[in-house]
């Protein structure tokens, strides 16, 4: 009796080889599994491909039928990790281990035969340090580097505590400025990185780096200060400063809200309060400013 197509798939994952094993790290019933692995007169029943496809996050269709699903989609994500990669001189094997995927699994990513899913995506992407709607807009405007960190000792001290690179977290600068007067920012163009360090970042993960281009924010912030905004903090506070899309860019203002207005409003008192309507606009808040860097 010919083997069903499903136990040739099966026995091209890693460790498959080894049956015992690969029942133990996946999950499986070794008895059961080898019986029916022995008999090959069927494939295995869908909780034991399920359970296979989520070890190694795998297509489940692909498991059961063979076919892939090469989609644009699939294709644009799959060009930017493969683009992402080779920009990085990683191989299959090194990214893999970053992202805990076993390379065949990642090339077949790479490739766009397997949809995405959002879970693995947003994995990825935290991994990667990447937002993770970079994979999906059009465009290849990915970090092509992961910066590397230099630490020099400063030379009043004998000995300092020990730094390693993951102490920091890697922030994209913007090459356009974050408007504290009027707003002129492009979001999407990386100029540069800045290191935060870990304990700074409070485990913060969508944060985004822009210069202060404008005296509204003065005495606070000045022009060329480089600003840290968290994308995921929008609640409102008093006292506190946050990045708002205005007038297709960004500004940095204090914020408050009224009935359908968000009153965006300056230090300097030289400078113009701005209105935005939220029936027109409404969700025009990017994040709170968290920190700043500013030449004294």
């Amino acid at each position: 009796m010919q083997k069903p197509r499903v136990w040739e798939r099966i026995e091209s994952l890693p460790g498959s080889n080894n049956l015992a094993e690969f029942c133990r790290k996946v999950g499986l019933d070794y008895e059961k599994f080898k019986k029916s692995h022995k008999r090959n007169n069927g494939p295995p029943d869908s909780l034991t491909l399920d359970k296979i496809a989520r070890y190694f996050r795998l297509d489940l269709g692909w498991l059961i039928t063979g076919q892939t699903s090469s989609t644009p989609l699939n294709q644009r994500i799959g060009k930017k990790l493969e683009k992402f990669r080779k920009n990085n001189d990683w191989s299959l094997e090194e990214m893999g281990r970053r992202v805990c995927l076993f390379p065949q699994v990642l090339q077949n990513y790479e490739n766009g035969n397997w949809p995405i899913p959002p879970d693995l995506l947003n994995e990825l992407a935290e991994n990667l340090r990447i937002p993770p709607y970079e994979f999906l807009r059009e465009g290849d405007n990915l970090p092509v580097q992961v910066p590397e960190l230099n630490i020099f000792q400063t030379k009043n001290i004998a000995r300092g505590p020990t730094i390693k690179g993951e102490d920091y977290v890697s922030i994209p600068l913007t090459n356009s400025s974050i408007a504290a007067g009027q707003p002129i920012i492009q979001e999407n163009n990386i100029e540069d990185y800045v290191l935060l360090h870990i304990r700074a970042s409070k485990k913060r993960k969508n944060l985004v780096a822009s210069r202060v281009d404008g005296d509204s924010m003065e005495p606070m912030l000045h022009s060329g200060d480089i600003v840290v905004i968290d994308r995921d903090d929008k609640k409102l506070i008093k006292n506190r400063i946050y990045a708002i899309y205005y007038d297709e860019g960004l500004t940095a203002k204090y914020v408050e809200c009224q009935k359908d207005l968000l009153i965006l409003r300056p230090i300097n008192p030289t400078s113009q309060v701005q209105i935005i309507n939220l029936n027109e606009n409404p969700d025009p808040i990017v994040g709170r400013v968290v920190g700043a860097w500013k030449e004294l």
